[in-house]
């Protein structure tokens, strides 16, 4: 039997985002952040985030959606299109295993 995997859009991964920079950053970097201008097509290296920051929004997007995102990844993505991709790229993998287990 398949099963059906339903990948999280753009838009549920750029909310998420969107969240989880609320929550870590300090008030005066958010104040730097234009949260409804964020999308696909944002730089990381735009949004002021440093590698800690970085990693703890990693943490926060993997718990969201359940997926791992190495280290060497989460500082090789460019654009938070590519966080989307990763994690896409992720649940599919994870539903192939499940279905040839």
């Amino acid at each position: 039997m398949t099963e059906m995997v339903v990948l999280p859009e753009d838009a549920e991964i750029i909310g998420a985002l969107r969240g989880a920079l609320i929550k870590l950053l300090p008030p005066e970097d958010l104040a730097q952040v234009d949260l409804d201008a964020v999308n696909a097509q944002t730089a990381l290296l735009g949004l002021p985030v440093d590698s800690v920051v970085l990693m703890a929004l990693m943490n926060e997007m993997e718990d969201r959606f359940t997926v791992f995102i190495p280290e060497e990844d989460a500082f090789a993505f460019s654009v938070v299109g590519d966080i989307g991709a990763f994690i896409r790229g992720r649940l599919r993998a994870k539903a192939v295993r499940r279905e040839q287990a």
